[in-house]
């Protein structure tokens, strides 16, 4: 197993009600690979959403739940696994989680800050486990949890084989890990900064990564933890740096077609359109 060591938000929390992003709860049009466990309030230890090391704990947990993105892939005590996984050797510990999600969000500083404002936080403190405040940033941590599933969803969408086999990729390697949970929150901030965060946008940008960059541990034989994890982010990065060239090419292209003096628009071509 791997083991690494008071203004409201803009996000309007009470419903997501803004262009293309969905209501809270509400599904998507494209079924996410996984489900994104959302149940009863957790005020017993609303004290982990007061800083970014608890949120990371408090959202882990919520990973690792029954039907969540990361359930079968994290050893948890034997006493909270299903019986249908008892026995199960998971590749990672849940620790190795928290430290993946605390990457996570030291990646997309912009969405934890609209997750849960300073000022909220304060009021939360002061005010106890079951005030307003504490909702809200109870309420963040949900949105924050649906997208790091999204994400990870889509990762198990792209690198399907990777996603099984702990051996031949280093997905679940410690550097693999690491990459990918860095640019993880890249990808996540970068979907919020377009309003995109559907699981669909996540499949699209991670398939197109994945068709570039592939995750076999023969393409990185002898590479150390630290280093090897600099060189598959960069790579990452570069894969979607590509993808987004290639986006904006097939975008402008598309626009030389277009007869701007119709009074009806072109239906767009692009598959979330």
């Amino acid at each position: 197993m791997t083991d690494i060591a008071p203004a409201r938000s803009s996000f309007a929390y009470a419903g997501l009600a803004r262009p293309n992003l969905p209501a809270a709860g509400a599904p998507a049009s494209v079924p996410p690979l996984f489900s994104v466990v959302t149940v009863e309030p957790r005020p017993d230890d609303a004290e982990l959403l007061h800083d970014s090391n608890g949120r990371a704990e408090w959202i882990a947990a919520e990973l690792v739940k029954a039907g969540a993105v990361f359930d079968g892939k994290v050893h948890v005590p034997q006493a909270k696994k299903l019986a249908k996984n008892a026995g199960a050797v998971e590749p990672i510990t849940l620790s190795a989680l928290k430290a993946i999600v605390s990457i996570t969000l030291r990646e997309m500083p912009r969405v934890e800050a609209q997750c849960f404002p300073p000022g909220v936080v304060l009021a939360a403190i002061e005010c106890g486990p079951h005030s307003a405040s504490q909702l809200q940033l109870e309420q963040g941590a949900r949105l924050i949890t649906r997208m790091v599933s999204y994400y990870w969803s889509a990762v198990a969408k792209a690198y399907p084989e990777a996603w099984d086999d702990r051996h031949g990729f280093i997905l679940w390697q410690s550097f693999g890990l690491t990459a990918l949970s860095k640019f993880g929150g890249r990808i996540i901030q970068e979907r919020v900064d377009e309003r995109e965060i559907m699981q669909q946008y996540f499949d699209t940008a991670l398939a197109a990564v994945a068709a570039r960059m592939p995750l076999d541990v023969a393409d990185f034989a002898g590479v150390s933890s630290q280093a090897g994890a600099k060189q598959v982010y960069s790579m990452l990065l570069e894969a979607n740096s590509e993808h987004g060239a290639a986006f904006t090419k097939l975008v402008d292209s598309l626009a030389q077609t277009i007869d701007w003096g119709k009074a009806a628009s072109a239906r767009s071509p692009l598959p979330f359109g």
